[in-house]
C-alpha cells in the first residue's frame, strides 16, 4: 500500500515531475506553431491542440498541481501563493469545458435576409440516409430536406488515418457500417501528379501542405451492398444508392438550429476619411425569438456583442462583391460561440490577477524574502503605483481620443456656385495668373543652366529658404493613404526616410528636400541620393563606386527626353518609351509576376527601388500629396460655420449671407449620411499631374507655389512664398472641417519629429549603461565602492533621458490619438521604457540592475531603429480599437522589459563567475546581491507576463468570441510563462550550483522572449499579431544567431567556475 501511494505521489504530486510537464507542455505547443507554419493551421489543431494526447497532458499537468498545492498547503503555503497556483487549475478546468461541451460557428447573412441556422467551425463526416425509393429513383430525384429522414455527424480530422475508426449503427432496422480506409492530401498529390511541370520545388510542396484539401476514403455497407466513398473536406456532398435508398457523405460543417432567428437588417462599413481602411463595421439585426414571441433589434460591431440565451454573436467580417463602381458590401460574418466555461475561466482569471498582486505585498512571499536580503522593500509600492498610473490614459491622450471620437453629429455645407463669385473677385484673379506667368517666363531661362555649378547654387539656395516661410510650410496638413490626417513636416521625414534612408542630404533637411522635389524636379532627378544597398543593382545600373544612385541613372540616356514627356504628358506612345528606356522594366515585372512568397532578396530590392523611383519621376510626387480637403466635407463643429469660397473671401459678422456665396451649413445626426458619401465628403485629394490640370484653383496653388519658391532659389526674392502657403493653410481651414488639426495638435507633432527623442534617449541609454557596468565591475574587482557622487550623476542623467523618453511617448500617444504600443516599432519604444523604468525606478539602488536596464533599454531602441520597423503613425484597424487591448499589451510589453532586465542581470553575473578568484570574495557576494535582484526582477516579469497574457483572452473573447484560440502570438505567450516557470521552480530542487544555473537559466530563457517578440512576427509570420516576414526576418536571424554564439560562449566559460558556496542565505 505504501508502495502505491508513493508511485500515485511521484505521478500526480511530484514538484520534479511537475517541472518537466512544464517544459514539455512549453516545447509542444512551441514545436506547434512551426506545424502551422510549414502544414498550416487545421494540421496543427488536429496533431497537437486536439489531440487526446495533448488533452491527457493538460489533465496529467493539472493535477499535479493540485497534487503540489495540497502537499504544500500542509507545509504551511502562503494563502497568495496558493491562490496564485489554484487559478491556473480554475482556467484549465474552465478551458476543459469550453473544450468538451462548447462549440463555435458563424452565421453568415445577407442584406434582408433571415436564418436560423449556424454553421460549425469544426468538421464533421455528415451522414445522411434517405426514406424508401422507387427502383427507377436517381439521386436528381431526391430532396435532401425532405426525403433524407435519418442522419448523425461524427467529428472527423484531416488526420483520422491515425485514429482509424469503425462505426456500426442501426438505421431503419438495419446495420449501417462506416468504415475508414486512408485520406491524401490532394494539393500535394494532384502537385505530383502534373509529370509536366517536373520534380515540385520545395517552395510548391509546402505551399501544397498548407491548403489544407483533403480526400478521405470510406468503406460503407449497407442493406447488404458493400462501397467505397471518398470525400473531400471542402463541403462537397457525395451520393450513392444502398438497395432501396440513398446515403449521402460530406466532409465538412454542419449546421445547428438556434432557438431564435436572426435578420440582417443593414449591414455598414465606414472607413477612416480619405482610405479603403475600415474604422468600423457593424451589423443592424432583428432578433425573433421562437418561443416568447419577443422581437428586438440590436447593433452588433467590434466590441459590441450580441449576448442572447446562451449564444454570443460577434463581428467577424464582411461579404463584399466587385463591381465596377468598386467593391460592394452585400452583407456580414458573424462568429457565434456557446461557451459553458467561460464565467468558470473569467474566475481563473481573477484569481490568478488578485494572487499576482497579494505575492508582491506578502511579507512572507518569496518576493518581499529576496526585497529584504537586498534591502528594497521600500521601492515595490513606487513600482505598484507607476504601473497602475502607467493604464490611465493620461489626459493629454484623452484630448486626443476626444477629438478623433467627434464623429456622431455631423454638419454639411453645401457646395459654392463658381457663377455667383463676384466680377471684382475674378478680374483680380485673373491679374495675378497673367502677373504668374510673367514671372514664369522671366525664371526659366534661369532653370536651362544644367551644369553642376548651377545645381549646386540652386541647391544651396534651398538651405537659405527663410525659417519662418519653412516652418509655414511644414504645418501644412496632408491626409495619408491610411486616411490619416498628419503635417508636412511628418510627410516630408517619411519622404526622406523612404528614399535617402537618412535624415538629411547634402546638408538638405527634410522639409528642404521635399521643397526640391515639388521645385526642381530635373535637377533632383540628376542627383544621387537614391539609396541601394543590392550590389547585382548597382553594376546593372553603371554604378559601381557609390551606394546611391540618380533618378536618371535608371534609364538609358538617350531617353530621358521621352521620360520626361511621360511624366508631363502620359499617353500610350510616351510609355512604350518610358518602357524601353526604364532599364530596371523586365525585373520589375518578372518580380510583380511572383507570388510574394517566392520573391528572392534580388525581387525584393528591385520592387523598393522601383517604388522610388514612382516618388521620383518628375512632378509625381504632386500626386501623393492629399492636401486638398474636398469643399463640400462635413464640418462637425458645431460652434462654427464651414466657410468654403475663394482664399480671400470671408463672412463679416452681421452680414447678411444671402447677398454672398458662403451658405449656412445644417446639422444632421451621424445615421443620416450614408457610408459612401461620409467617405467621399472626407476625402482629401491631391495636385494629380500639374500639366493636366483644368481647376483655376488648383492651377494657381501649383503656379503660385512653385513660382514664389523658384523665384526665391533663383533670384533670392522669397516675398510671393508667404502669400502661396497661406493660400493653402486658408483653404485647408476652410474646407477640412473636424479633420482639421487645431494648432496644439500641431505644434506637438511639430516638437515631436524636431526634438527626435527616441534616437537621441538611445544613445544616452547605452552610453550610460556601459560606463555604469565598467565602473561597478572595476569597483568589486578593486574592493572599493564606487564614489556617492559619480552615481548620483549618472543616476540624475538616466532620470532626465528616462523622462524625455515618458514625455516623447505621451507626445506620441496625443499625436496618434492611441496608445503608443499598437505596430513593432511603437511597442519596442514601450519595452525600452519598461525596461528604463524597472531599473531607474524600481531597482535604483543597485548599480547593475541599473546599467543593465540602461542598456536594455539602448538596445530595445536601437531595434526599433534598425531600419525594418515603421515609425509612421497610422490608424488603427477596429479589433485594436479596445480599452482591453491597452491593458493587455501594457502589461504584457512591460513584463518584457522585466524579463530583459533579468536577462541583463544574469549576463552580469555570467561576467562576474568569470571574474571569480579565491583573493576577491566581494565578487561572491556581489554575485549573490545580484541573483537575489534577479530573481525579484523575473518574479514581477512572469507576474505581468501572466496577467497580461490571460487578459489578452479577454480581449480577444469580449472582441471576436474566443478567448485562446491557439494564434502562434500567444502561444508564444503561453510557452515563455511556461519556461520562465521552470527557471523559477527549479531551486526548489535543491541542486547543486543553482546560484550558477538560475543566472544561466535566466539569460537563456529570454530567448524565448525573443521568440514571442520577433519569431512570430517575423519569422513563423502567422496569426493575428504577425508584422512582416522576409528581409525583416533575415536582418534578425543574423542578429539573434551571433547574440546567442556570444550567449553561449559567456555561459561556458561562466561553468568553468560555477562552485559557489556561499548560497544558504538565498537557497539554504
Amino acid at each position: 500500500m505504501l508502495k502505491i501511494k508513493t508511485l500515485l505521489k511521484s505521478l500526480f504530486a511530484s514538484l520534479p515531475l511537475s517541472i518537466f510537464l512544464m517544459a514539455l507542455y512549453a516545447a509542444c505547443i512551441g514545436w506547434a506553431t512551426f506545424v502551422e507554419r510549414d502544414y498550416g493551421t487545421l494540421v496543427a489543431n488536429d496533431v497537437i491542440y486536439h489531440s487526446w494526447w495533448f488533452e491527457t497532458l493538460n489533465a496529467w499537468l493539472l493535477i499535479n498541481i493540485l497534487g503540489c498545492l495540497r502537499q504544500s498547503i500542509k507545509l504551511g503555503v502562503k494563502i497568495s501563493m496558493a491562490i496564485f497556483h489554484f487559478s491556473f487549475v480554475v482556467i484549465i478546468i474552465g478551458a476543459g469545458i469550453t473544450r468538451f461541451y462548447g462549440f463555435e460557428g458563424n452565421l453568415v447573412l445577407k442584406n434582408g435576409e433571415t436564418s436560423s441556422f449556424i454553421r460549425s467551425a469544426d468538421s464533421f463526416l455528415n451522414v445522411l440516409v434517405s426514406n424508401e425509393i422507387g427502383e427507377n429513383s436517381s439521386p436528381r430525384d431526391i430532396d435532401p430536406l425532405a426525403s433524407f429522414k435519418e442522419g448523425f455527424e461524427i467529428n472527423l480530422s484531416p488526420y483520422v488515418r491515425y485514429s482509424s475508426f469503425t462505426l456500426k449503427k442501426e438505421v431503419f432496422d438495419k446495420f449501417l457500417q462506416i468504415k475508414s480506409i486512408d485520406i491524401i492530401n490532394y494539393s500535394l498529390q494532384s502537385l505530383y501528379a502534373d509529370a509536366s511541370k517536373g520534380e515540385p520545388s520545395e517552395q510548391d510542396i509546402a505551399e501544397a501542405k498548407k491548403q489544407n484539401h483533403y480526400i478521405a476514403a470510406f468503406e460503407v455497407e449497407y442493406d447488404g451492398v458493400k462501397k467505397t466513398i471518398q470525400v473531400s473536406n471542402r463541403g462537397e456532398i457525395s451520393i450513392e444508392k444502398f438497395g432501396n435508398r440513398y446515403i449521402t457523405l460530406s466532409w465538412g460543417p454542419k449546421s445547428m438550429l438556434l432557438p431564435f432567428s436572426i435578420t440582417l437588417q443593414k449591414f455598414e462599413v465606414i472607413n477612416y476619411p480619405g482610405s479603403q481602411m475600415p474604422s468600423s463595421y457593424a451589423s443592424y439585426v432583428e432578433v425573433n425569438d421562437n418561443e416568447s414571441g419577443d422581437v428586438f433589434e440590436y447593433k452588433i460591431f467590434m466590441n459590441n456583442v450580441l449576448d442572447f440565451k446562451g449564444y454570443r454573436f460577434f463581428q467577424s467580417s464582411y461579404t463584399t462583391n466587385d463591381s465596377e463602381d468598386g467593391v460592394i458590401y452585400t452583407g456580414t460574418v458573424l462568429s457565434v460561440n456557446n461557451d459553458p466555461g467561460r464565467i468558470l475561466t473569467y474566475i481563473g482569471y481573477t484569481l490568478l490577477i488578485i494572487g499576482a498582486i497579494w505575492l508582491l505585498f506578502d511579507k512572507d512571499s518569496r518576493f518581499r524574502q529576496l526585497g529584504d536580503f537586498v534591502q528594497r522593500q521600500k521601492i515595490l509600492s513606487l513600482f505598484v503605483g507607476i504601473v497602475i498610473i502607467s493604464f490611465i490614459e493620461p489626459s493629454i491622450a484623452s484630448q486626443a481620443n476626444a477629438h478623433h471620437s467627434r464623429l456622431n453629429t455631423l454638419d454639411i455645407s453645401n457646395k459654392i456656385d463658381a457663377n455667383a463669385k463676384s466680377k471684382n473677385q475674378v478680374q483680380a484673379f485673373m491679374r495675378y495668373f497673367d502677373e504668374l506667368a510673367n514671372k514664369q517666363q522671366e525664371l526659366e531661362p534661369l532653370l536651362e543652366d544644367s551644369s553642376l555649378e548651377a545645381i549646386k547654387a540652386r541647391l544651396e539656395s534651398l538651405r537659405n529658404i527663410p525659417k519662418d516661410y519653412l516652418q509655414s510650410f511644414s504645418q501644412l496638413q496632408i491626409q495619408g493613404m491610411d486616411g490619416h490626417i498628419k503635417i508636412m513636416d511628418t510627410y516630408s521625414h517619411e519622404v526622406m526616410r523612404k528614399i535617402v534612408e537618412s535624415s538629411t542630404f547634402r546638408g538638405l533637411k527634410h522639409n528642404q528636400f521635399l521643397l526640391g522635389l515639388l521645385a526642381l524636379p530635373y535637377d533632383m532627378a540628376k542627383l544621387r541620393f537614391i539609396r541601394v544597398k543590392n550590389k547585382q543593382i548597382l553594376k546593372m545600373l553603371g554604378v559601381n563606386q557609390d551606394a546611391f544612385v540618380s533618378f536618371n541613372d535608371l534609364f538609358v540616356a538617350d531617353s530621358l527626353n521621352d521620360i520626361y514627356e511621360y511624366a508631363m504628358f502620359p499617353t500610350q506612345e510616351s510609355l512604350d518609351k518610358f518602357k524601353q528606356g526604364y532599364k530596371l522594366y523586365h525585373f520589375v515585372i518578372t518580380a510583380i509576376k511572383k507570388p510574394e512568397s517566392e520573391r528572392n532578396e534580388f525581387d525584393k530590392q528591385i520592387l523598393k527601388l522601383h517604388d522610388k523611383m514612382d516618388y521620383l519621376m518628375p512632378f509625381s510626387i504632386w500626386n501623393y500629396m492629399r492636401i486638398f480637403p474636398n469643399p463640400n466635407n462635413i464640418n462637425l463643429d458645431l460652434n462654427r460655420t464651414s466657410q468654403v469660397g475663394n482664399l480671400n473671401m470671408e463672412t463679416k459678422q452681421g452680414e447678411d449671407k444671402s447677398n454672398n456665396d458662403i451658405i449656412g451649413t445644417s446639422v444632421v445626426p451621424h445615421e443620416e449620411i450614408s457610408p459612401d458619401l461620409f467617405h467621399e465628403l472626407h476625402t482629401w485629394h491631391s495636385l494629380g499631374n500639374p500639366f493636366l490640370l483644368k481647376d483655376p484653383l488648383l492651377i494657381y496653388f501649383y503656379n503660385s507655389l512653385v513660382i514664389a519658391l523658384q523665384q526665391g532659389i533663383l533670384q533670392n526674392d522669397w516675398s510671393r512664398l508667404p502669400q502661396a502657403l497661406n493660400a493653402i493653410h486658408d483653404y485647408q481651414e476652410r474646407t477640412a472641417g473636424v479633420l482639421y488639426l487645431d494648432s496644439m495638435h500641431v505644434k506637438s507633432e511639430l516638437l515631436l519629429n524636431s526634438i527626435d527623442i527616441f534616437p537621441i534617449s538611445q544613445y544616452f541609454y547605452l552610453i550610460l549603461g556601459m560606463i555604469l557596468f565598467f565602473i561597478a565591475l572595476i569597483a568589486i574587482i578593486i574592493n572599493k565602492k564606487i564614489p556617492q557622487w559619480l552615481g548620483r550623476s549618472i543616476y540624475i542623467i538616466l532620470m532626465l533621458v528616462f523622462i524625455s523618453h515618458t514625455i516623447g511617448l505621451l507626445l506620441r500617444w496625443y499625436v496618434g490619438g492611441h496608445a503608443p504600443w499598437s505596430n513593432a516599432y511603437e511597442s519596442m519604444l514601450y519595452i525600452a521604457w519598461a525596461s528604463a523604468l524597472s531599473g531607474i525606478v524600481i531597482l535604483r539602488k543597485s548599480y547593475f540592475a541599473l546599467c543593465g536596464s540602461s542598456f536594455l533599454a539602448g538596445m530595445a531602441l536601437t531595434v526599433a531603429h534598425w531600419g525594418f520597423m515603421d515609425p509612421q503613425i497610422g490608424n488603427l484597424q477596429p479589433v485594436l480599437q479596445s480599452y482591453w487591448l491597452n491593458i493587455h499589451v501594457a502589461i504584457i510589453v512591460a513584463s518584457y522589459g522585466f524579463l530583459g532586465l533579468s536577462l541583463m542581470l544574469g549576463a552580469v553575473n555570467m561576467i562576474l563567475f568569470i571574474f571569480r578568484n579565491p583573493n576577491r570574495p566581494q565578487i561572491d557576494s556581489s554575485i549573490l546581491s545580484i541573483s537575489a535582484i534577479n530573481e525579484m526582477s523575473m518574479i514581477i516579469g512572469v507576474l505581468m507576463l501572466s496577467v497580461g497574457t490571460f487578459l489578452g483572452g479577454v480581449w480577444a473573447n469580449e472582441s471576436w468570441g474566443r478567448y485562446w484560440s491557439w494564434d502562434s502570438k500567444e502561444t508564444w505567450s503561453l510557452v515563455s510563462i511556461g519556461v520562465y516557470a521552470c527557471v523559477l521552480h527549479i531551486r526548489l530542487l535543491k541542486i547543486v550550483h543553482i546560484v550558477y544555473i538560475f543566472n544561466a537559466l535566466s539569460v537563456l530563457a529570454f530567448y524565448s522572449i525573443i521568440m514571442t517578440y520577433f519569431g512570430v512576427n517575423y519569422y513563423l509570420a502567422t496569426g493575428l499579431h504577425s508584422y512582416a516576414r522576409g528581409d525583416a526576418a533575415n536582418e534578425i536571424s543574423i542578429r539573434i544567431i551571433i547574440c546567442v554564439g556570444i550567449t553561449l560562449l559567456i555561459v561556458l566559460l561562466a561553468f568553468l567556475k560555477r562552485k559557489l558556496p556561499q548560497t544558504k542565505d538565498l537557497y539554504g
